[in-house]
């Protein structure tokens, strides 16, 4: 009996031994404090380390805001779901955490620590409910500090970092995928897209070659008439190859909509919000860092023809820094 204790003892050890303690934010910052952020994060090491030891003093100066916290285990293989808080906000669609919400699989645990996620920060503002969403993968490094996502609609610049402590490792092996870090943003025009001014709305993520990620952001109409894929917005999908050349092809689709003022009569005769749905589908050839679009396509409620407009969606890559 004893020798079976001893067994059982070292088998739950060698669980928990694996499991990885996550921690995750949410804050919100001006345009140029996340930017300087987003490129210590993806740089790695101790850049990342650094700029993330200083976040609680940049809260204290009110610099950044901290909106939403949430620490969670993960052992690996099992899927995960926590949430920041246990109330809700009734969304036209579904019901959604008041707060952030993670959903998590950790893959492998082996110096590098690799994850699926799905994140979801949802609250009120100005009575209106806005959900953000971001469904990828990653691969990070014990103690190393991770953007996970920026989402950022007009002056609006929320960022989820995440921060994974795996089982001591006495020599953290380097990622093993390829980590590119894709910028998707809506424009009024090229020169503006060109130039990296008036984004309009845009998200941040990671993504690895080969595997496909998608981010959005709803600003939720409770109206019957509007679909749950026209509700005002943005969200893209991304679906990149990298080649051995170093240069990506990405098939995308990118969604921007507003509410464009006053109301429009459907066929069916009810009255609804007048909206301007702009969308990108294309596949491009990228080089790192190199800006990549074209224009959009315009419609509204029921419109079954579209227009080019000179609305531009533009997607730029950066591959993490290798240490």
């Amino acid at each position: 009996m004893k020798k079976y204790l001893t067994l059982i003892f070292l088998w739950l050890n060698s669980a928990a031994a694996g499991d990885v303690q996550f921690e995750f934010h949410v804050y919100r910052m001006e345009a140029a404090i996340g930017m300087a952020l987003e490129e210590r994060l993806i740089t790695g090491g101790e850049a990342a380390i650094g700029a993330y030891d200083k976040l609680p003093d940049f809260v204290r100066q009110r610099r950044i805001t901290e909106l939403d916290t949430l620490s969670l285990t993960a052992p690996p293989g099992d899927r995960v779901r926590k949430a920041s808080k246990e109330t809700h906000i009734n969304l036209p669609a579904h019901e959604a955490v008041d707060g952030l919400e993670i959903e998590m699989t950790l893959e492998s645990e082996d110096g590098s620590i690799d994850f699926t996620y799905y994140a979801a920060y949802t609250n009120e503002e100005k009575d209106q409910p806005i959900e953000r969403t971001v469904t990828s993968q990653m691969q990070g490094k014990s103690g190393v500090p991770m953007l996970l996502c920026r989402w950022q609609m007009e002056r609006d610049w929320l960022l989820l970092i995440g921060k994974a402590t795996g089982p001591d490792i006495a020599k953290p092996a380097s990622p093993k995928g390829h980590i590119l870090y894709i910028e998707s943003g809506f424009y009024p025009s090229a020169t503006s897209a060109k130039s990296g001014r008036d984004m309009l709305a845009s998200t941040r993520i990671p993504c690895l070659s080969g595997k496909q990620g998608r981010a959005e952001m709803t600003a939720w109409i409770d109206d019957d008439n509007i679909l749950d894929t026209d509700q005002p917005g943005f969200r893209v999908f991304l679906d990149p190859d990298l080649y051995e050349d170093g240069t990506v092809r990405l098939t995308a689709k990118c969604g921007y909509i507003v509410q464009a003022g006053g109301r429009t009569r459907l066929e069916n005769g009810e009255r609804t919000r007048r909206l301007k749905i702009r969308e990108v589908s294309d596949t491009f050839d990228m080089q790192e860092g190199v800006l990549a679009g074209r224009k959009s396509k315009i419609a509204a409620l029921e419109d079954i023809d579209t227009k080019e407009d000179n609305y531009v969606a533009a997607f730029k890559f950066v591959r993490a820094k290798a240490e």
